[in-house]
């Protein structure tokens, strides 16, 4: 596989400060303009200029209203061909010698459905979402408490994002992250995609699950390296989008975990994120620089 095979997904929303930096990382990586197909989420400012002006031959589909991101990549990859979709966020950027490193994993077994690159912080630092476990009540409940980072090399307690394992280590994952994401088309295809009742957040894991569970691997790839600004977006609309996130993990408990004994914990879980919903809310009202999530 190379990246002649791959066919780019961005959706943007009030994305024009940052949109530019990732059509032109595309670019770089040796993608052509009609292999990214961009969804604007009915932007009120000036992304779909920036996207014009950055990559005229890209596609672009200008949405009459804001769908969510799940709805708004299905669109978008519904008339794309292509053996591989790379889910690439506005504000995320593919680093020298990405792509090619993304398509060799998946190349390298085809068992794979799905590679998630090493994405880092601006400062460098692993954006940790990009290799996790499903959050099960028990890991869930590790990360909420704090135990996770009390102990980060603890194979149980630090199992969500993987911290017990070596930042540059090549491994099978439960979940990427949807900022940077090369899917197999088949096992797109296979498991339709998205989710569209997720709006924005929990779909990549939902997604993952998925995968998985049609007897496909999600592997973390560390040689491919995305910068992403993480939250750029959300911080906008930072209480909003609280909402959205705290609704989004109840939807995936719901739907995977709310069975057997599963479902007797379901009170519980729920008001345990409604208690974690209230006192983000607070704390981002409170602050000068609100965010969804750390």
């Amino acid at each position: 596989m190379t990246p002649a095979d791959v066919r780019v997904v961005v959706v943007t929303h009030r994305s024009a400060g940052e949109v530019a930096a990732a059509l032109r990382s595309c670019l770089a990586a040796g993608l052509e303009p009609g292999q990214v197909q961009v969804v604007d989420n009915a932007s009120p400012d000036a992304t779909c200029d920036v996207v014009r002006r950055t990559a005229p031959a890209a596609r672009l589909l200008r949405l009459p209203r804001n769908l969510g991101f799940a709805r708004a990549v299905n669109r978008g990859a519904a008339d794309l061909g292509g053996a591989a979709l790379l889910l690439l966020n506005p504000d995320a950027e593919l680093l020298p010698g990405a792509l090619a490193a993304l398509c060799a994993a998946l190349d390298a077994d085809p068992r794979r459905g799905a590679v998630s690159p090493r994405i880092e912080r601006p400062d460098g630092r692993l954006d940790l979402a990009c290799r996790r476990s499903f959050p099960s009540p028990a890991i869930a409940a590790f990360r909420l408490s704090g135990l996770s980072r009390r102990f980060p090399h603890h194979p149980r307690l630090a199992a969500y994002n993987r911290t017990d394992r070596p930042e540059d280590e090549a491994l099978a994952i439960d979940s990427g992250s949807g900022a940077c994401l090369l899917v197999r088309r088949a096992a797109w295809d296979r498991v339709r995609g998205f989710d569209p009742a997720y709006f924005m957040y929990g779909e990549d894991l939902d997604l993952c699950w998925r995968l998985r569970a049609a007897g496909y691997q999600v592997w973390y790839e560390p040689r491919a390296r995305v910068r992403h600004q993480k939250g750029r977006s959300s911080r906008q609309r930072a209480v909003p989008m609280l909402w959205r996130f705290h609704g989004s993990m109840w939807r995936f408990y719901r739907q995977h975990y709310a069975h057997g004994w599963g479902l007797g914990l379901a009170p519980a879980v729920g008001l345990g994120i409604l208690g974690r919903l209230a006192v983000l809310t607070v704390w981002n009202v409170c602050r000068r620089d609100p965010r969804v999530s750390p």
